[in-house]
């Protein structure tokens, strides 16, 4: 399938570079894994007290942690632990005793719907804005300073903003969870659960992805084929759709997706903020807890969606490119 996919580039050179990206993937897996391994191994905490609201003696620690072999040393653990992923194995969760990849199965399309709507409309929302932004000086200056305000604010701090304002105080859009209890299957419901964390992963992500198609739209507007359009009496509506909007595609593009592991990381945050329950939420208890057969699931899962992404905007951009002027 890789190979088809290849075919699209049109040319050995950026073949070979996609290859070489593929197999650089590959490494890159095992060594998140061995360095996430590590950094759990060492953290503080314990899955101990994962089940355990009162204190516990030191004693009935090393017992439980024994009896889920965390005494023994990091490379025997980490060893069985990749025999057992390699052979398609997630092991089990130590929190709870669950399948990891059962785990996952039930909390990933929360964080599929959440942060794929919430790409979508911020890559729709920056282009639309990057274009009103070139039509008045004004404007450019308004957005431009209201987009880099909210970005200047961490993800949690600004969802907790919304939260105040419209939830707390006039109580427009509820504050937490998916959907209200007995109320799983009205789809009317979810969105209204939807529509915060959305709103504050766009807007926190909003001005700088706006400015940077904006630069990429002046870019394409200085281009000499741009006033041969104007000279032949081609409207701005035409130039802006068919030559402009063409042109910058590309590099608009390679950011977004070089901008998604930074979005992705986003998302997790603001499910935890909003108790969301997708990955992110239980991402953030299996790193409290060291649950590391969760939290390595999580990671690996997480890097190999950048590099389809990646490379699916590798490919996507070879094909735009073969057409641009």
């Amino acid at each position: 399938m890789a190979l088809a996919l290849l075919g699209i580039f049109g040319n050995g050179e950026n073949d070979l570079r996609a290859i070489g990206r593929l197999v650089f993937g590959i490494f890159a897996l095992w060594g998140v894994s061995f360095l996430g391994f590590v950094l759990i191994y060492y953290s503080q905490g314990s899955v101990a007290f994962a089940n355990v609201s009162q204190g516990m003696s030191p004693a009935m620690r090393f017992q439980i942690e024994e009896n889920l072999n965390l005494h023994r040393p990091l490379l025997d653990q980490y060893q069985t632990w990749l025999f057992q992923v390699l052979r398609g194995d997630f092991s089990t969760s130590l929190m709870s005793g669950e399948s990891v990849s059962s785990i996952i199965a039930e909390r990933i399309p929360y964080t599929l719907i959440l942060g794929g709507s919430a790409f979508v409309l911020l890559i729709f929302f920056s282009i639309i804005l990057a274009f009103l932004s070139l039509w008045s000086s004004s404007l450019d200056r308004c957005i431009a300073f209201l987009g880099m305000g909210f970005v200047s604010l961490p993800t949690f701090s600004l969802g907790l903003l919304l939260i105040l304002f419209l939830s707390v105080k006039w109580s427009v859009f509820p504050s937490s969870g998916a959907s209200d209890i007995g109320m799983e299957d009205q789809i009317s419901n979810r969105l209204l659960h939807l529509a915060l964390p959305v709103m504050t992963l766009v807007i926190s992500h909003l001005g700088i992805f706006t400015q940077f198609v904006r630069t990429t739209l002046i870019d394409a507007l200085n281009q000499e084929f741009i006033q041969f359009g104007l000279a032949r009496g081609l409207s701005l509506f035409y130039i802006y759709m068919h030559w402009v909007l063409k042109y910058a595609l590309s590099p608009i593009v390679a950011y977004f997706s070089a901008s998604f592991v930074s979005f992705m990381m986003g998302t997790y945050v603001v499910e935890g903020v909003f108790s969301y329950g997708g990955i992110g939420q239980t991402l953030i208890n299996g790193l409290i807890f060291k649950d590391y057969p969760l939290v390595l699931a999580i990671l690996l899962m997480s890097f190999a969606s950048v590099l389809v992404v990646n490379f699916l905007a590798d490919c996507l951009c070879a094909k735009l490119n073969q057409g641009r002027v």
